[in-house]
């Protein structure tokens, strides 16, 4: 009985001991959390990345067209986090000469699929050239989502100044490159 006794009498003692010392202090330390500045922009493929716009003359005499309206397979992806709550944009750049006669225009559709926060708006129909142009604005702190079928699809159109593209057109192919940028809206 004694050995039973004095077992229960080390056990309470102990438990007071362990009892005391975890309920008796607090202790405390600070933690950290720093989110950086992020901008990072993609261009995601249904299926390949190039658009073409052919001509299309179909009788002798006629207007030579151009098939001038394309919805492409390509999808504007970004992930956006800006400190004091700057705002952001997407700008698009054409890499190449138009020639003359034909204007390009692009066409950011509204964000579609996973994104979450505050997601940027399309500008609707911008002509491109040279210069940057808005073609997505007010966007916050945000993603899209990833891959096809999430951010804004785009759609590209031609226009013909007609009296241009005919004194200057010839038998040949132009390549255009367009690329997007996602900058600071200041």
């Amino acid at each position: 009985m004694k050995f039973k006794g004095a077992l229960v009498l080390s056990f309470l003692l102990l438990f007071g001991v362990f009892y005391g010392t975890a309920s008796g202090d607090n202790s405390s330390h600070k933690a950290r959390v720093s989110i950086p500045d992020v901008a990072l922009l993609s261009l995601q493929f249904e299926r390949n990345s190039g658009i073409e716009f052919l001509a299309e003359p179909q009788i002798a005499g006629d207007i030579i067209h151009l098939n001038t309206a394309k919805k492409s397979a390509v999808w504007l992806n970004y992930s956006s986090v800006s400190s004091n709550n700057k705002n952001r944009k997407v700008t698009a750049t054409v890499a190449g000469s138009i020639p003359e006669g034909i204007i390009v225009k692009v066409k950011a559709g509204q964000s579609t699929g996973a994104g979450v926060g505050m997601l940027g708006k399309s500008n609707g129909l911008v002509r491109l050239s040279e210069s940057p142009t808005d073609v997505v604005s007010g966007i916050g702190s945000c993603y899209t989502g990833s891959g096809a079928q999430n951010g804004h699809l785009l759609s590209y159109e031609l226009e013909i100044d007609e009296d241009l593209f005919y004194k200057n057109s010839e038998s040949k192919e132009t390549t255009l490159q367009v690329v997007y940028t996602l900058t600071d809206d200041n």
